[in-house]
């Protein structure tokens, strides 16, 4: 972990600016250096695999038959369709995986098949129902959902969420992480576009975890494999350090933060030394000087959100203390899914107000959402 602190030059938290600096060549550069070409990355990639399923109207396992409405999304590994089981009249997700990737599917399945011993409700785990192929290519089949957080704020122009919604949704997504961590799994993609609502008008911001195409057991992965989007890349991950579950805290923290701010983008991230001095052309500074300067995240309190009561700014400096314990930067300081589940901002014991008696606005539309 020496290097951890000797190549590093600045931790960009989503909530600092990168004001006039063009990182564009830089990240393109990473995009080629660590093939982000994997499972589900880029819905927009011209690498897109010519449709094979539309022109059939249905999908058959040994046991249903599935008829198809609708692409809900597509990628690299195939596209994700909208069926309906003919005989239950049950709509269902398929994940239609190409031929060229049916060992990824593979090893997929191996892991929604473990996952398969915990409760996948109660866990906040998306349901997995069956696989079988079809014209050469893996089809997964799912519980259909109902849009990806990402969706959900591109719908709403990305004005950010509450602080009191985000505490519904760290919460369920802390319950998802300590799940995974009980059987040694590492998911590797936590990101908004993997954070599924389940039925936003029947059940607001209940969510689950969805998509395991980069899921590795703990006991297992190595270090240098290149996991997680870039934006949500763990500093361990970003340098070859060995690691662990801890990386799915870093990207939630990520997550959480990107939720919490107008401008959704996911093009921060840490800058090794040599980026810093081919985009600068300055000397970097000793690092431990940069981290004592470093304040981004105690500018939550104070940007973006206009005028606070004294409950919301206390609920405020609750959600950036338990970010500062998620993103440590050391893995083994980082605080774990456990750990975090009791932390006041999650318990709320920070409030001056309870369910019954509250008479406050904000208290209550904490409350209305449990």
């Amino acid at each position: 972990q020496l290097g951890l602190v000797n190549l590093l030059h600045l931790v960009l938290i989503p909530g600092a600016e990168m004001k006039k600096q063009n990182l564009s060549c830089h990240i393109s550069h990473r995009l080629q250096v660590y093939g982000e070409h994997l499972s589900g990355y880029d819905l927009t990639s011209q690498h897109r695999k010519k449709e094979r399923f539309l022109r059939a109207d249905t999908l058959s396992s040994p046991v249903n038959t599935y008829k198809i409405h609708k692409v809900l999304g597509q990628g690299v590994y195939g596209k994700v369709v909208e069926c309906k089981n003919v005989d239950s009249k049950e709509k269902m997700a398929v994940k239609i995986v190409e031929r060229n990737l049916s060992a990824a599917a593979v090893k997929e399945v191996s892991i929604l098949k473990n996952l398969r011993q915990l409760d996948e409700n109660k866990n906040n785990l998306v349901r997995f129902v069956e696989h079988f192929q079809q014209k050469g290519c893996s089809c997964l089949v799912f519980e259909i959902l109902d849009m990806s957080l990402y969706d959900f704020l591109k719908k709403r122009s990305f004005n950010p969420l509450r602080v009191s919604e985000m505490r519904v949704i760290a919460q369920q997504m802390l319950v998802a992480l300590n799940a995974l961590k009980s059987i040694g799994l590492i998911h590797g993609d936590i990101k908004p576009d993997n954070i599924m609502l389940v039925n936003h008008t029947a059940q607001p911001f209940k969510i689950k975890l969805i998509d395991f195409g980069l899921a590795h057991s703990a006991s297992k992965i190595t270090a240098g494999t290149k996991i997680q989007a870039v934006g949500y890349r763990a500093p361990e991950v970003m340098l070859g350090c060995p690691m662990n579950e801890a990386i799915d805290m870093w990207s939630l923290g990520c997550s959480m933060r990107i939720l919490d701010r107008k401008s959704f983008s996911a093009q921060w991230r840490l800058k090794i030394h040599t980026e810093h001095v081919h985009s600068t052309g300055c000397t970097v500074k000793p690092c431990s000087k940069i981290f004592e300067k470093f304040t981004g995240l105690d500018d939550i309190a104070t940007t973006g959100k206009g005028e606070r009561s004294d409950t919301e700014a206390e609920d405020t400096r609750a959600f950036i203390s338990l970010l500062k314990h998620i993103l440590q930067l050391y893995p083994a300081k980082r605080i774990d899914p456990r750990e975090a589940l009791g932390h006041h901002f999650i318990t709320r014991i920070h409030f001056p107000c309870d369910a019954s008696n509250s008479g406050h606005w904000y208290c209550k539309s904490v409350y209305k959402l449990y």
